[in-house]
Order: structure tokens, then sequence, then C-alpha cells
């Protein structure tokens, strides 16, 4: 929670200031354009005139004999959201260097796709731990705090933190995640250290677009929150997160982001509990406009409720999925990158225009979380590793469009072809 500003974020300028920076910006163009005219017209076909490449972009210019009017153009930022991260000691253990932990060529390989997005938003579903403290696994996770500068270093900008895990060290392990998300400059939502930062949603603003982004999960493993301390971690109750959701645009939010911890393990069918839960936010039109969901650790449907797009579940990101404990189906992850698309000022609508995804596969021996077209078509076109990518793509695919959402919105971001 609280205010973060990512690498894209640009300092906001006041109304009076952009309406000052148009009127010079048309006089400019007036000179600029009338300048060229005259030179043109005195070196004749010597000298080109100038082209519209050469001028900024000061959007759609109309004139008449007496005026100039700019319109501005339409703003439009996207946004990547990943599946869980999940820290098993198998993980932690491959990610050990002299000194401690870099789990960064584990991400290395998505993190194009992750730095090319306006807003990289992460599910980080453990906890993170001090340098005093014992790292953990199943059933209680607590990770190594590098990972929090890994996730930056590889494209993330936030995260969502609120799990059935949130909760496995109590408000040490709250407040100790928040702190190490702090020190890597990312953004978080859905657990808090004080009352004051559980009312501030993380707040970004890719393009130029407020965006809001809420985080709540459906419980926490038997864990109470504090009878003193309600605020510490936020739960799913829709009209919890509806009121959130107001105030977040009341406090300026265009988009508002919720994140769900939801569904059941391994199902990819989406639950009753779920449609629930969409189906009440939808109910409210104009409050939510996109939901994105984790904790199934499977690749769920993308579907529309009402006028809410509903990103059900995006399997797991980075895992311990070795076969023992898990089906092959838990190797299977998706980058899910929303375009939203809002009127030239703020204030003006804002709503999904695309969502292309990237389906993902995280290798069981190094970990290596692989974008699968792009692996295959660099170069793994043979062998068990192209066999294991191919299959996974196909499962992704299949689960993605298995509710039919518009293809004309819907779509991968790299077609895979047969082979």
């Amino acid at each position: 929670m609280g205010r973060h500003q990512p690498r894209h974020l640009a300092p906001k300028r006041s109304s009076g200031q952009s309406q000052r920076l148009l009127v010079v910006g048309a006089a400019i163009l007036v000179v600029v354009v009338g300048t060229g005219l005259v030179l043109a017209s005195a070196a004749g076909d010597q000298r080109e005139r100038v082209s519209s490449a050469d001028l900024p972009d000061l959007g759609t210019v109309t004139s008449t004999a007496s005026t100039t009017t700019i319109v501005p153009p339409r703003r439009s930022a996207t946004i990547a959201f990943s599946g869980d991260i999940l820290i098993h000691s198998g993980v932690s253990a491959a990610a050990e260097v002299p000194g401690g932990h870099d789990f960064g060529p584990m991400l290395a390989p998505v993190a194009p796709q992750l730095s090319a997005a306006d807003l990289a938003l992460c599910h980080l579903e453990v906890t993170l731990a001090r340098p005093e403290d014992r790292l953990s696994s199943y059933p209680r996770f607590r990770a190594p705090s590098a990972l929090a500068a890994n996730l930056a270093a590889s494209g993330f900008d936030g995260c969502s933190v609120a799990s059935n895990h949130a909760l496995d060290f109590g408000e040490q392990g709250v407040v100790a995640t928040l702190d190490a998300l702090d020190a890597a400059g990312l953004g978080h939502a859905g657990t808090a250290r004080s009352p004051i930062e559980d009312t501030q949603p993380g707040r970004y603003a890719p393009g130029g677009i407020d965006v809001a982004h809420l985080s709540y999960s459906y419980g926490f493993n038997g864990f109470t929150t504090p009878a003193d301390k309600p605020w510490i971690v936020d739960q799913i109750d829709p009209t919890r997160i509806l009121a959130d959701a107001v105030a977040a645009r009341a406090g300026g939010a265009e988009f508002v982001v919720a994140s769900l911890h939801w569904g059941n393990e391994y199902a990819h069918g989406v639950v009753e509990a779920q449609q629930v839960v969409a189906a009440a936010l939808a109910a409210e039109p104009g409050v939510i406009d996109l939901i994105v969901g984790h904790h199934a650790h499977v690749v769920q449907p993308i579907s529309k409720v009402g006028a809410i797009w509903v990103v059900w579940g995006m399997g797991n990101l980075l895992s311990n999925n070795v076969p023992r404990c898990c089906p092959d189906e838990a190797t299977d992850g998706v980058i899910v990158t929303v375009r939203i698309t809002g009127g030239a000022r703020p204030g003006e609508p804002v709503s999904v225009t695309e969502i292309a995804f990237t389906p993902t596969w995280n290798e069981r021996t190094s970990f290596r979380v692989l974008p699968i077209a792009s692996t295959v078509l660099g170069g793994a076109t043979w062998g068990a590793l192209a066999a294991d990518l191919r299959a996974s793509y196909a499962r992704t695919v299949a689960n993605i469009m298995a509710l039919s959402p518009d293809p004309r919105i819907v779509q991968p971001v790299e077609q895979l072809p047969a082979g």
C-alpha cells in the first residue's frame, strides 16, 4: 500500500500549466509552419517544407481563418500481471549464491516482457525475512528478502501481497515483507503496518492514467488478524472491496484493479465462490474496472462479468512444482498484459481495450521462467524442452479461452506455430 512512483511516472502538471503549454505550443506551431511556408516559397523546389514529423506531438490540430484548436491525444497504457510467486525450499536453495540469494537468473527470461509494459504488478504469496529470521517453506513461508530487489530488477513495479500465507508469521511477517518491498522501490497492496496505510491502495500513473491497485485473500490458513489490528491484511468481502474502490476514486483514481486470492487449488474451472464475488463487484458499474486472480496454481479462463473483465487465475510464475507434489499444469503460468485507454484529460472514462497474454513455463530443474513462444521461436525446437513448452502452451491457450472471450480483445502476444 501507499503511493509508489514507478520508472514511467512523470511529475504531474497543474491544469493551469497544461493550458499555458497548449497555448504556447499552438503559437509555436503557427510560427514554425508559417516560417516553413515562407522558406519554401522563397527557395522554390530547392528546400523542403517543414513536415509534421519535425514537430512535437501536440495532438490533432484543426484551424479556421481566425482560430486554431488543438485536440490532445487519448491516453493509453499497458499493465502486466503475473501468476503466483511461491518460494519453496527447492527454489530458495537453487537461488543460493555466496553471501545470500539471487533469483534474478530465474526471472531474467521474462524481464523483457515485464519491462515492456508501462506498469508491471506481481503477486507475492510469501512473506519475506529479516536478516535475523530463519527461512522456511511449506506450510509457513518466509523467503529471502533479496527476492524483492530481484523482482524490481526484472521489471516489476509493485505486488499484491494479500494471500492465504500473508499471516504465516503474524504482524512481524507483514512488517518485514512491506519493509523489504519498500527498500526495493516496489509498491504494494493487501497488507498494512498501520490503519492509515490500510486506507492507501497501491497507486501508479502509467501513461498519465491514475491507477489504484487493491488486494484481498479468501482466508489465511487458520490464522486470524489480531483483534486490535484487523487492518493488517485485507480479506475478500465485496462490500469492503467496493467501499475501498469508491474511496480510491474519490482520491483521484481513474482505473481500479482488484487482485483476488481465490478459487480452488489445481482447478482450472471457475468455482461458485469466485462467481459470487465477481457478480457482486460487477453489480456496481463503474467502481471496479478489472479483476485479476491468483491461488489456484493453474491457469484459469479470462472472461467478462457484466462490464468487468476478469482474469480468473494466472497459474504460477515462480514455484517448486516437482512431480511428487504437483501436476504438470502447475508449471504453467501466464503474463497478462492489459491495455487501458482513456480520454485525453484526467477524469474522462478509462476502459480495457485489449488483453494480450504470454504463456510461461516454470522449468522444474533451474526454475527459469520461460516465455514459451519466444523461447521456442528462438531455437528450442526439439527434444524434451520443446515438447514440454509446446504442451504447456497448448494447455494455457485452451484454459484462457475456455469461456470464449471476445478474440478481438483477448489474444496471445505471440502465436506458436504447430510443430
